[in-house]
């Protein structure tokens, strides 16, 4: 048996979170991650263990959205345990999983289809199963509780039985395969590894969603051919057999397709494109449903060991920071399901997907995206570190965290992403190389050990090695510039507005907020000190007294009605940085300065969506000094602007 993989990750627990990261766990601990068991507890506590009802599903749905909701719960909390080290977190963990071991039947099914009459080939028994598996194996990686993963061995090995030949789903439930392959690796048995081959090639046969390895390879792609997250998750598995057969034809699969999902459906923010849940085109008020986030961040960290070159560790940044940061309630009592690059309103009539939608809750009905909202926070960490078979170490990801490693201990100090530059306080007893990654966005880089700055090179995976002899403080410090960029709306607006990056940072115009607690349309109602909420813009007094002027053009001067001219470029931007006071997704600690102008007739005053400007340039008035913030710090924002018309003096 051999591992092809480039790098290996770390155990679960190995990497602890530090500065903002640490506080973001510790809100979440506070928040959605340590309470959801308690706000939703027939969808999120119950499938596995009690078994009970949710009174508005059938049965099958119970088996099947538990098994997925209640599964990434779980996933998610593990995770947060042991990456924040809580005890009372791990104790609670614990003693899940030890129930969880419980059910466990006779035949090895470890599942939430337990029934005599269950539909055991349903697509959810493989695919809200994996799920849970993803939990289990985490909980063994932080312990090493091989009776936990005997448990999950058991189980893929009741699949290998019950689901050979076709007795297989073509949607979601291919994602068993990620567990199998975590078991092989570890005990070698073939039927595995010749189960998710045969699943693989079962794809090619009946790929009603366009989900197969050869589908990929064909280089295609189809907008409403497959719901995103679905993609997000099939996508790594031919890279994942790639790492057990080192067959290059299921490696280049997964590349292909992460290419043009990247290319045709992700926004700036690092967001795919789920209008209506399925693939879209990128547009200023095209959505993300927030499960995007954590799934298509899990396939990049899949993708940054399984190749060892450091772009996918781009990719996770650019979601992360951006786009998964702009979709959470800073207290981590909320999240948006869907969400987009311009939104004016947050209610429960603002998507284009389904009413209430972008409004923020700790908990909806289809609870798959709060449930992955605990996810991508500690799966985010677990992959900022990797390392190869002589132990050294790759960074992939930067932010502030720390590691302990056999006899390598690092703390990694830095408020990057608000700042390029990143500080190393290594100790250790024998020397190692450190790999750090030099984004793409970098035109520079330095790197000094000690204070004394040392050359350097990119290597062909994106890293530059620094060789590690004693403990030591190494820095590095990246060149960064202003990106004024055009973006590409040619499959559905057409309107090519501008966006503003700079490092691994994207810029809106922050709207101010308005938020509105109301009951919203939980399976439980909300216990006191929770709740939904309707969030709107906060009207300044000049926008009102505009609105209410019954004569003249400037009636419609409301905020957010702006554009930039299209010639505007990075001389014309200025950067603040502020003092790092607060909590960073609160309290912006960079800003972007530059201009705007205004365009009147933009959109009305109270449109019920936010708004899609009709032509491709805007007519517009006056001059107007523009302050940006990173899209994470937002909840309401304008980070695609529209061309202004400038033929006319302004």
């Amino acid at each position: 048996m051999k591992n092809f993989s480039k790098l290996s990750r770390f155990p679960l627990g190995t990497i602890k979170a530090e500065g903002f990261l640490k506080e973001q766990l510790l809100r979440g601990k506070d928040g959605m991650a340590g309470h959801l068991p308690e706000l939703e507890p027939d969808i999120i506590l119950n499938p596995y263990l009690n078994k009970q009802e949710v009174s508005s599903w059938t049965k099958e749905e119970q088996c099947g959205w538990g098994a997925e909701i209640s599964g990434n719960y779980w996933t998610g909390y593990i995770q947060h345990a042991f990456t924040l080290d809580d005890s009372e977190m791990i104790e609670t963990a614990t003693n899940w999983v030890n129930e969880m071991m419980k059910k466990q039947k006779d035949d090895g099914y470890l599942g939430t289809f337990y029934e005599d009459d269950a539909d055991i080939y349903d697509d959810f028994n493989a695919w809200g199963t994996a799920t849970v598996m993803r939990g289990l194996l985490a909980f063994y990686e932080a312990t090493k509780r091989e009776d936990v993963f005997e448990a999950v061995y058991r189980c893929m090995k009741w699949f290998t039985v019950k689901w050979a030949g076709d007795n297989k789903t073509s949607y979601a439930g291919a994602f068993i395969i990620e567990p199998m392959v975590y078991c092989y690796l570890k005990t070698g048995d073939e039927e595995l590894l010749k189960f998710s081959e045969d699943y693989a090639e079962y794809l090619c046969e009946h790929d009603i969603f366009r989900t197969s390895y050869k589908a990929y390879l064909e280089g295609e792609y189809h907008y409403n051919a497959n719901h995103t997250v679905a993609v997000g998750v099939n996508l790594r598995l031919p890279a994942l057999l790639y790492s057990v057969t080192g067959k290059e034809k299921y490696l280049k699969a997964t590349k292909n397709i992460i290419k043009l999902v990247r290319e045709k459906s992700t926004q700036l923010s690092g967001g795919p494109v789920s209008n209506s849940e399925y693939l879209g085109p990128v547009s200023a008020t095209a959505e993300t449903e927030y499960c995007c986030f954590a799934i298509f961040n899990a396939s990049y960290s899949h993708m940054s060991y399984i190749t060892g070159q450091s772009i996918y560790g781009d990719y996770m940044e650019e979601m992360f920071y951006n786009g998964a940061q702009g979709a959470r309630k800073k207290d981590e009592r909320a999240i948006a399901y869907m969400s987009a690059p311009n939104q004016i309103y947050a209610t429960n009539e603002s998507s284009s997907f389904m009413g209430d939608m972008q409004v923020y809750a700790p908990c909806y009905p289809t609870a798959c995206c709060p449930v992955n909202s605990v996810v991508v926070v500690p799966e985010f960490i677990k992959g900022m570190l990797l390392h190869d078979e002589k132990d050294n170490i790759y960074c992939t990801v930067y932010g502030p965290c720390s590691l302990c490693y056999k006899n390598i201990k690092i703390k990694e100090n830095t408020l990057y992403p608000f700042r390029n530059d990143v500080s190393f306080e290594i100790k250790t007893e024998k020397a190692f190389s450190l790999y750090l990654k030099v984004p793409v966005w970098a035109k520079a880089f330095t790197i000094s050990v000690n204070g004394n700055e040392i050359s350097c090179e990119r290597n062909e995976n994106g890293y530059t090695a620094v060789e590690i002899t004693e403990s030591c403080k190494v820095d590095i410090k990246f060149k960064a510039e202003v990106e004024v960029l055009r973006v590409d709306d040619s499959d559905a607006s057409k309107k090519y507005p501008l966006a503003i990056k700079y490092g691994a940072l994207l810029f809106s115009y922050h709207i101010p907020e308005r938020w509105t607690a109301y009951p919203g349309t939980p399976h439980t109602p909300m216990p006191e000190g929770w709740s939904w909420y309707k969030v709107t813009p906060v009207w300044t007094e000049a926008d009102i007294a505009e609105i209410h002027e019954r004569t003249g053009m400037r009636r419609y001067m409301i905020s957010w009605n702006v554009a930039m001219d299209e010639k505007l470029s990075a001389d014309d931007i200025e950067i603040e940085l502020c003092t790092p006071e607060g909590y960073a997704w609160s309290n912006p600690y960079i800003k972007l300065h530059t201009h705007c102008y205004k365009a009147p007739y933009l959109c009305s005053p109270y449109p019920p969506r936010t708004f899609e400007p009709y032509q491709d340039k805007q007519f517009v008035t006056d001059r107007l000094d523009i302050t940006l913030v990173p899209y994470g710090c937002t909840n309401l924002r304008i980070t695609y602007f529209p061309i202004a018309d400038l033929k006319k003096d302004i």
